[in-house]
């Protein structure tokens, strides 16, 4: 459990923390198949600065759910906000930049509230609750995602959620934590865990452009960068050359990268003070590196 360093309500304050671990997710650099500082890696509609407006707009309906829900609403009142959102994201945007955060981060929400504290088993149980009172009357069969996961007998994402949230909580929350403990960097932390949640996400994003075998070189790549940081060396080379072979490939890891950013906002909840310093190094990274 986390102690609340505000004295805001548990969810006001879970919507902060939720803007912190997409801000830190996408700064994180390098990343194979992903959006980071450096470039857009397997997404050619996507970039750095279209990933942080998307984020700004996020915030804004992370506030409504959180609003929305210390007023009496329910988990019906946050999939409204949350095809709201959605929509305007492709009207802005013109393409998916944070699908599923909208539907993680409001799922996350709705347990912070429930719980009413940062307990994480009681918000795993409830984030679980909420995805059955979701998904009552059906499961959602029209999105692409349903239809990965029925090509290729995966649970992905529903499942997550049916469960819990478990890559979140016994996975990424852990591997931060680990990584700090074991005296490593927060950067390399963060990587860490990215590390383990590459080995363990159904990733359907993965899935729809490769195939298993996208899946199983996410897998690898996995296990071959937690070997790595736990040595203690430098994982930029490995991370820069899997970049490469990702946009090759048109690899990516959609997925992965939501639950990780959704595991970085959970453990800022317990270290602001690390996470804000952090921010502020990347900020004057890039305004050093936008002087030039």
């Amino acid at each position: 459990m986390f102690p609340c360093y505000s004295k805001i309500s548990p969810t006001a304050r879970f919507v902060q923390a939720l803007s912190e671990g997409l801000r830190q997710e996408l700064d994180l650099t390098p990343k194979p198949g992903l959006v980071d500082r450096h470039n857009s890696g397997s997404h050619a509609d996507l970039s750095y600065g279209l990933m942080s407006e998307s984020i700004e707009l996020l915030e804004s309906y992370f506030s409504d759910c959180a609003n929305a829900l210390e007023s009496g609403c329910g988990i019906e009142t946050l999939r409204d906000l949350g095809v709201e959102t959605e929509n305007r994201m492709l009207r802005q945007f013109g393409t998916n930049t944070h699908r599923g955060v909208v539907f993680l981060g409001g799922l996350m929400l709705f347990g912070v509230h429930a719980a009413g504290d940062f307990d994480g088993s009681k918000v795993s149980r409830a984030i679980a609750s909420g995805a059955r009172q979701l998904f009552r009357n059906r499961l959602p069969m029209e999105t692409t995602g349903a239809k990965v996961r029925e090509k290729f007998q995966v649970g992905g994402i529903i499942s997550e959620v049916l469960n819990g949230l478990p890559c979140v909580f016994e996975i990424g929350v852990p591997a931060l934590q680990t990584g700090l403990e074991q005296g490593i960097s927060l950067r390399n932390a963060q990587l860490l865990a990215m590390a383990l949640l590459m080995q363990q996400v159904e990733d359907t994003t993965a899935l729809r452009r490769c195939g298993p075998l996208g899946l199983a070189r996410l897998q690898e790549d996995g296990r071959s960068l937690e070997r790595i940081l736990l040595d203690g060396k430098s994982p930029d080379s490995f991370l820069i050359k899997a970049n490469r072979r990702y946009q090759a490939l048109r690899l990516t890891m959609g997925g992965v990268a939501d639950i990780l950013g959704m595991s970085i906002a959970w453990h800022s909840c317990g270290f602001p003070d690390l996470y804000s310093n952090a921010t502020k190094t990347i900020e004057a990274q890039i305004q050093a590196s936008s002087s030039f």
